[in-house]
């Protein structure tokens, strides 16, 4: 029986950079990373370069288990990303993506610590909501 489960990822964005600059500034391997102008399907292309740091889909009734796991990570280069977004006119975003099975919606908050981590960045936060059963 699938659960529901929950991804959280964190991605710097813009319209043209070096996503090797994020890397090696922040010294965190990214989850993913494509360019300007990358192929997606076959007639669709990227508009934008991303550098992207993500967890998996992991079983949750709580969107601040995963949220946490990325904000952990950020925590102590917090300065470093927003120094990077403004020399490099980037933005940044959290996209929480959740996959509800069975009718199990997980708590779905910010605490106080998480919404000024977020507003520091100067990043936005996106809600991806699927109910499969």
């Amino acid at each position: 029986m699938q659960r529901t489960n929950v991804k959280v990822e964190f991605s710097i964005f813009g319209d043209q950079f070096d996503p090797n600059i994020v890397t090696n500034t922040l010294l965190i391997p990214p989850t993913r990373t494509w360019l300007k102008g990358d192929r997606i399907q076959r007639e669709l292309f990227s508009k934008e370069t991303c550098w992207e740091l993500a967890t998996e889909y992991e079983e949750s009734l709580d969107i601040n288990d995963q949220i946490d796991k990325v904000k952990n990570l950020l925590q102590d280069r917090k300065d470093q990303v927003v120094k990077l977004i403004r020399q490099n006119n980037l933005e940044c975003k959290f996209e929480v993506v959740i996959n509800i099975e069975n009718n199990e919606t997980p708590a779905m908050y910010l605490n106080k610590d998480t919404i000024k981590f977020i507003y520091d960045l100067g990043a936005e936060i996106d809600f991806d909501l699927y109910i499969y059963s």
